[in-house]
């Protein structure tokens, strides 16, 4: 669904679009930002090329932004090489904007690519996590998947990764994702253990005498 609002101001679909080609050339952040929402959701096809001219703006919130709206144009699919280069960046938010990216549009990149590129910066992302549903299933795609599950630190990333393995491997690996689930410190992974268990009629009466009161009373 697209914004109405950015930053105060309506974002201007509808201004013709010499306008908007001015407004992406305006010393204002701002300015630029409403032009790139407005551009990116444009059916012109001028709208694209415009964008495309500035994607190497020495200005590098610039070039995050173009770089995050882009890829709402069906044509930018010929820029997967900017998603790569950025997944490889030294700076954090080019990593994680191309992470949002790829989750964003199903974009595909190599499996090693973005799975180095997670591991690499995983005490740093959360919801960018969503980027690895991009990952063929495979057998090797989901051992690293369960090593990366058992880096994660926080309850969400662990989520995350969670909700990818359930979506690519259930039900063949219903059993291992039962017992990687069940062990963890967070009451609402073993809850999907539980779910798991339940679903798959796997043995859950260890639940019953969980430390967390809602996951015993959803073992009754």
């Amino acid at each position: 669904m697209r914004k109405e609002i950015l930053n105060g101001a309506p974002i201007p679909y509808d201004a013709p679009i010499e306008k908007l080609k001015k407004l992406l050339s305006s010393p204002s952040m701002k300015d630029f930002s409403l032009s790139c929402e407005a551009l990116s959701y444009s059916n012109n096809p001028e709208a694209y090329d415009i964008m495309l001219s500035h994607i190497d703006d020495k200005d590098k919130y610039r070039r995050l932004y173009i770089l995050k709206t882009i890829f709402r144009h069906p044509h930018a699919v010929e820029l997967i090489d900017r998603i790569e280069a950025a997944l490889t960046s030294d700076d954090p938010l080019f990593v994680r904007t191309a992470l949002i990216v790829i989750a964003t549009h199903n974009i595909k990149v190599s499996d090693a690519l973005l799975l180095s590129t997670v591991a690499h910066n995983l005490s740093e992302l959360c919801t960018e996590l969503q980027a690895l549903h991009a990952l063929a299933p495979s057998e090797e795609n989901y051992l690293r998947l369960t090593g990366l599950f058992n880096k994660a630190i926080t309850c969400s990333q662990k989520e995350y990764i969670g909700e990818v393995l359930s979506s690519q491997y259930l039900p063949a690996k219903a059993s291992d994702l039962f017992e990687l689930f069940r062990q963890d410190p967070f009451a609402k992974i073993r809850i999907l253990s539980l779910k798991l268990g339940k679903k798959y009629d796997f043995d859950i009466s260890d639940f019953l005498h969980d430390s967390d009161g809602h996951v015993r009373k959803m073992a009754e």
